[in-house]
């Protein structure tokens, strides 16, 4: 906000009476500062230890084959989030009010360079810093299963928008398991990966082949790697619940955070602004 303020007045004259509410929405430069504050505070409360272990390298080693697999899952939460949003917006209808302006701003690509450097780079790495790296390793303690899970809802948290929050929720479950498994150099590449290649990239190059098909042709290709997602999701299933059951011990540590006054607080005032957001039909 206060950045986005500076930006409004601090420009000449000529431009001042150009610029309007719409351009400081779209542009990434107030995002570069909220990003770069987060991060000192990052590094403020947390120890040399903990900055060291946000970059520590993971268990296993990552392949082609696996990066395409993670990368055909998160195109399978692109699909059921999609699904998720058309049902959530018939129901609020019924309420007189809409998530549309929720579900364009999930959706749309970049309109400036530095909204596109933002969404497409700065964004995914200063997310999985905080989130991947300090957050789930502060609780890696108590467990894998409750770090992941606590990141990654944090992490749906932090959009603030009902149709953006599940979405990310799931995303940051993903994520938090590449980053336990694998480093967070791949959590960061997968992020990227989603935010630019599948988002601003893919619409820019459909763009230039077929501009009147680009969201059609978008929509087709993340469907069809979201089909494939979806079969290996159902291909793996018996590990993903073998790995779960391993982790039931932890479930004490999990209820006790999601009961936690702190983190009620924060989701309630989360969804009183998710709330704002919405408009009438």
């Amino acid at each position: 906000m206060v950045s986005s303020i500076l930006l409004l007045f601090t420009q000449s004259g000529s431009f001042l009476q150009k610029l309007s509410p719409s351009m400081i929405e779209k542009s990434g430069i107030p995002y570069f500062w909220a990003v770069g504050m987060g991060l000192l505070v990052i590094i403020a409360v947390s120890s040399p230890r903990l900055r060291k272990r946000c970059f520590v390298t993971g268990r296993r080693a990552m392949s082609g084959r696996i990066f395409f697999s993670l990368v055909t899952i998160m195109m399978a939460i692109q699909v059921v989030a999609s699904v998720y949003s058309l049902v959530f917006e018939k129901f609020v209808n019924l309420f007189g009010i809409s998530a549309m302006q929720q579900l364009e701003a999930a959706t749309h690509s970049s309109q400036t360079i530095s909204m596109l450097l933002y969404a497409g780079f700065l964004g995914p790495v200063t997310e999985e810093i905080i989130f991947r790296g300090y957050l789930l390793r502060s609780l890696e303690k108590y467990g894998s299963a409750l770090a992941i899970t606590i990141s990654a809802y944090m992490f749906g948290l932090y959009h603030s928008n009902f149709i953006q929050s599940p979405f990310a929720f799931m995303v940051g479950l993903v994520l938090g398991y590449v980053a336990i498994t694998y480093g967070i150099k791949w959590s960061i590449s997968l992020h990227i990966f989603n935010n630019f290649i599948l988002g601003d990239f893919l619409t820019f190059f459909l763009r230039r082949f077929m501009p009147q098909q680009v969201e059609k042709a978008s929509s087709m290709i993340i469907f069809i790697g979201g089909l494939v997602g979806l079969y290996l999701l159902l291909r793996k299933r018996e590990k993903i619940f073998a790995w779960w059951n391993s982790k039931r011990s932890e479930l004490p540590y999990l209820k006790a955070a999601f009961l936690n006054k702190y983190l009620l607080v924060i989701t309630v005032l989360v969804l009183g602004l998710a709330c704002l957001g919405l408009t009438r039909v």
